[in-house]
């Protein structure tokens, strides 16, 4: 029997994602002995909320059986799972109802408890060793009921006119699709549903609207069960190589030339890492994406720390710092400097980044700028 350290790479790659896609599966099932099974007895976390937890199989095992208590019909589908080296990236979205009680926990309201994450792994001898959660907790706790919630982006009535005959002209329901959005005379629809079990791919379409009607002018498909694990025909280190440059050209910098060279003409910013969650759309929603954040932290400097790449599939592993000088989600600067980081993945599409999925510690930025608002580890 061939060891594990003697297998050629795609061989270990191939069996470490079908090693994290059971401990997905031990999460959705109960499946504890899977988790024992998988997980390095010195296995350790690292958690927006709960920091670096050294946790081993049984702590894993405590947690998860923890938030099952709190959403006993949540689940994890795998729309994208990548492997490089001794690493694997998930993009992981949660979909449950919060119908469950924990002494630890608020009152349960029984409504939906839907939010993405970014997660990496990195793997020791075949099992789970190291694992990072890139997720956004202020969205748990505002589903949770315990943290306030923001308006959703205020539709125009051109947009709501569009969006309606999108609809009516496509044929089907409005439960056929996972989201359907307007900006300006662009709609934007993602399907099917999913949060469906039986959901085995999404498709991504982009529909101008004119006078005389609308036009299909961008189509995306991937697989998702099996998870997509990257274009195997594209290049990887060119799609690293892009996505570099965005890190350090515009995260870092802030060029606005390098930001309009670097995303496609269609490019859609999921900015709490849902599949479908399309909250900006284009140039000019990357520009306001970011913009904000630029004004309210100037001289705000994103890092990358480590990526896992695949294809056309790039996550990284990043920290942000950044001087509050302008109002951010509510509250005002403090002139104080301000730390957070996150785990993000990007699809590239003919050397521009078509796709991103974004997660970082919004509450533990809230954190800092007023200490009254709890939880959340800077890093």
């Amino acid at each position: 029997m061939i060891s594990q350290a003697t297998k050629p790479v795609t061989d270990i790659q191939g069996a470490n994602k079908a090693t994290a896609a059971r401990f997905v599966g031990a999460f959705n099932d109960s499946d504890w002995d899977t988790v024992r099974e998988v997980v390095a007895d010195n296995f350790v976390f690292h958690h927006p909320i709960g920091g670096t937890v050294e946790a081993g199989p049984e702590g894993m095992v405590a947690t998860w059986a923890g938030f099952k208590l709190l959403s006993p019909d949540s689940w994890h589908p795998i729309p994208i799972l990548i492997a490089e080296g001794d690493h694997v990236a998930v993009l992981l979205p949660t979909y449950g109802h919060f119908t469950g009680r924990s002494d630890q926990a608020p009152p349960p309201t029984g409504g939906r408890l839907d939010y993405g994450m970014v997660n990496m792994v990195r793997f020791e001898a075949g099992k789970l060793a190291e694992m990072w959660f890139g997720m956004d907790p202020l969205v748990e706790l505002q589903q949770m009921g315990v943290a306030p919630t923001f308006p959703p982006r205020p539709l125009t009535p051109v947009e709501q006119a569009n969006l309606a005959a999108f609809v009516s002209h496509s044929g089907l329901a409005p439960t056929d699709f996972d989201r359907v959005t307007a900006f300006g005379d662009t709609v934007i629809a993602c399907s099917p549903p999913q949060a469906s079990p039986s959901s085995a791919a999404r498709l991504v379409e982009v529909h101008r609207f004119a006078s005389d009607g609308h036009t299909l002018v961008y189509r995306h498909a991937i697989p998702t069960n099996p998870p997509y694990g990257g274009d195997r025909g594209g290049d990887t280190e060119a799609s690293r190589a892009t996505v570099g440059r965005w890190f350090d050209e515009v995260l870092r910098r802030h060029d606005r030339m390098s930001m309009a060279e670097l995303v496609s003409p269609d490019v859609l910013v999921h900015p709490t890492a849902m599949p479908c969650e399309a909250g900006f759309y284009a140039s000019a929603g990357v520009e306001a994406w970011l913009g904000a954040q630029w004004a309210a932290f100037p001289d705000l400097a994103v890092v990358d720390d480590f990526s896992v790449a695949r294809g056309d599939i790039v996550a990284v592993r990043w920290h942000a710092q950044g001087t509050s000088r302008g109002a951010f989600m509510g509250l005002g600067p403090t002139g104080q400097g301000v730390g957070f980081t996150g785990v993000s993945m990007y699809r590239v599409e003919a050397g521009r980044i078509a796709e991103v999925w974004e997660t970082r510690n919004t509450l533990g930025i809230l954190h800092q700028l007023d200490p009254r608002i709890g939880g959340g580890h800077r890093h």
